[in-house]
């Protein structure tokens, strides 16, 4: 069963990783491999319904977050902004974090949704400290 599609260790977090090195490296096969593996993991419901909370290490918040970075620099940023609308929906009906902190907290979550509506630019590099720019 796969993990769930956290920001921290699962495949969001793994294949922005990768979509930045291929950036880096003008590799296009590995910049299209590490977005189909974001949209497999964001078509799976198993994985998605293990996200129960809003935070940005270990909820929803950021997968928001790094699914709206993939979408910047996707070929093909459609299916990311359309995930992320829906997304948006889930994210108000998910648990609330009880901390006031950032990496599960409500100060992380906040960001996360407020800078992440489909198909907006990020704005800031808040996000810089996740590694995801």
């Amino acid at each position: 069963l796969p993990a769930a599609p956290s920001w921290c260790y699962g495949t969001p977090g793994l294949a922005r990783a990768q979509q930045l090195a291929a950036l880096a490296l003008g590799d296009t096969d590995r910049k299209r491999m590490a977005e189909r593996a974001l949209l497999y993991c964001l078509a799976d419901r198993h994985q998605l319904d293990r996200l129960t909370t809003r935070g940005l290490c270990h909820g929803l918040g950021g997968l928001l977050r790094t699914v709206q970075r993939v979408a910047q620099d996707a070929d093909d940023p459609k299916p990311f902004t359309d995930w992320l609308h829906r997304a948006s929906q889930r994210f108000l009906t998910t648990q609330a974090p009880q901390e006031p902190g950032f990496l599960q907290g409500t100060a992380g979550a906040a960001l996360a949704f407020h800078g992440a509506p489909p198909g907006a630019e990020a704005g800031t590099d808040w996000d810089a400290c996740l590694l995801l720019v």
